[in-house]
């Protein structure tokens, strides 16, 4: 269970660093939802949202399955590149950790891919959870705001 924790929190990570990289300039609007996958232990999938402001990271991570997973995303964008490490919360397990991401933003919009690892729920630095993490930005509803 803490892996998928851990694999969440990698999943947010990157779809942060995803947006700060793009063209090297903030998002354009802020709260822009991505879908993340996560390949750590299992498969974790979800959604998240973030904003890149003066070179700093926030926004929301929402993982749905294979379990319930939550997090407030924080960070930094410099050079392409993101930073994230943010608190998570495993839902059904009732504990928490922290992740950490390394996204490399493309040169053109499109997916961000990157690293993560997540320590707690029962985790600790000698056995954290490691894997991948991508972003893919999803388009707005035609006349639907995006958020």
């Amino acid at each position: 269970m803490i892996t998928r924790f851990a694999a969440a929190g990698l999943m947010s990570a990157a779809l942060v660093a995803s947006l700060s990289a793009q063209a090297g300039t903030p998002a354009s609007s802020p709260g822009i939802l991505h879908d993340i996958t996560i390949t750590a232990d299992e498969i974790y999938t979800g959604t998240m949202t973030y904003d890149v402001s003066a070179g700093k990271v926030a926004g929301t991570l929402t993982i749905a399955a294979p379990t319930a997973i939550t997090g407030t995303v924080a960070g930094t964008a410099k050079d392409g590149a993101l930073a994230l490490e943010f608190p998570f919360h495993m839902v059904e397990q009732g504990c928490d950790g922290t992740v950490r991401m390394r996204l490399q933003l493309p040169a053109t919009p499109g997916p961000v891919k990157g690293t993560m690892e997540a320590v707690g729920c029962g985790r600790d630095e000698a056995n954290k959870v490691t894997g991948t993490v991508e972003l893919k930005p999803v388009p707005p509803k035609s006349g639907a705001a995006r958020y």
